[in-house]
């Protein structure tokens, strides 16, 4: 089965306040958009799309030689976004991973349990969805008594009793290919904003009979979408502090880790230690019972057994065992 994906990035994010489009926004040392591609493309899907418009120079450079670019002109929805890839995916057999590309925190296992459920069930359309404790401002998932997603209706539209549901739509899909365009035509822009809204996907898919189906996420925190500063940096503090507890588990040695920045990407052997004020970034590694810091940057580095980088810059470099790298040295 040929799995293809399209990432929508072709938003501004006014609540940024930012000249920069809103998936260029980094957490930690990578733009939200490219965990996002970094995750699908880590499930070996070949077949990535990304959808640019707002600073779409600034993504395309970001994410050169990851994905194929579409661009939407006009941001005219996220169905109009999607109705972009149509010239690349168009008549093609196979599954489409819907995402977008200010969730960096989706995982790896998410997306292949999402392909699996959609197979399984044998859906045309599998909406992934999450039980949310503070569902306000999400759209709520709508089920049938078979258990098929019959809605997505949007917060401003809930009655009383739809408000109380706190399944919510994830804003991510599996959808079988061959469908999608087709049904992408029948969707409207009938609404206040005049947009084409993906959610709507679900309604053209029951009436035409296809199956809906819905797969739940057991992590909120995962499908979390981030909208202004504040959120960013939040969620970036949550994300690196999960990062620091995975390496400290790991039997890394970290003084004052608040102090520390670690990229997701880095790889420390247990025995390392990582003093204060330092910041290990990019797909640097770190080999055991060597010492960094303090006040320290290494990025995209090999820093080798028992070596010492104190007071110190060291970029795109590799490190021998025992290489002791004095104060105030810049290796560039």
């Amino acid at each position: 089965m040929e799995i293809y994906a399209i990432v929508l990035a072709a938003g501004k994010g006014t609540r940024m306040k930012s000249e920069q489009p809103k998936c260029a926004h980094k957490i930690i040392d990578k733009p939200m958009v490219e965990y996002v591609v970094d995750t699908l493309k880590d499930l070996k899907i070949k077949n990535i799309i990304t959808v640019v418009g707002y600073g779409k120079e600034k993504i395309i450079d970001l994410l050169k030689g990851k994905t194929e670019f579409v661009v939407q002109e006009k941001q005219l929805g996220t169905a109009h976004a999607v109705k972009q890839a149509k010239p690349l995916l168009e008549g093609k057999e196979g599954i489409t991973i819907i995402a977008i590309g200010d969730m960096p925190f989706i995982k790896r296992e998410t997306f292949y349990s999402l392909i699996i459920n959609h197979m399984q069930e044998q859906a045309d359309l599998t909406v992934l969805t999450v039980e949310h404790p503070q569902p306000y401002g999400y759209g709520r998932i709508l089920r049938d008594e078979n258990g098929n997603v019959i809605r997505i209706i949007e917060e401003r539209d809930c009655t009383k009793e739809q408000s109380a549901i706190r399944e919510i739509n994830s804003s991510v899909y599996a959808v079988n290919n061959e469908l999608l365009f087709d049904a992408l035509d029948e969707i409207k822009n009938t609404n206040v904003q005049n947009e084409y809204y993906l959610t709507d996907l679900v309604n053209v898919f029951n009436k035409r009979g296809y199956k809906v189906n819905g797969y739940k996420s057991n992590d909120y925190n995962e499908i979390s979408g981030i909208n202004d500063k504040l959120q960013l940096v939040v969620m970036e503090r949550e994300f690196q502090n999960k990062i620091i507890e995975k390496h400290l588990l790991n039997g890394v040695t970290i003084h004052r880790p608040e102090t520390v920045v670690i990229g997701k990407d880095v790889k420390i052997y247990p025995g390392a230690t990582i003093l204060p004020n330092t910041h290990v970034l990019g797909n640097s590694v770190i080999e055991k019972n060597s010492t960094i810091g303090p006040n320290s940057l290494i990025e995209n580095s090999t820093v080798g057994e028992e070596a010492i980088v104190e007071f110190a810059i060291v970029k795109n470099k590799v490190l021998k065992e025992q290489e002791h790298i004095k104060p105030f040295t810049i290796l560039d």
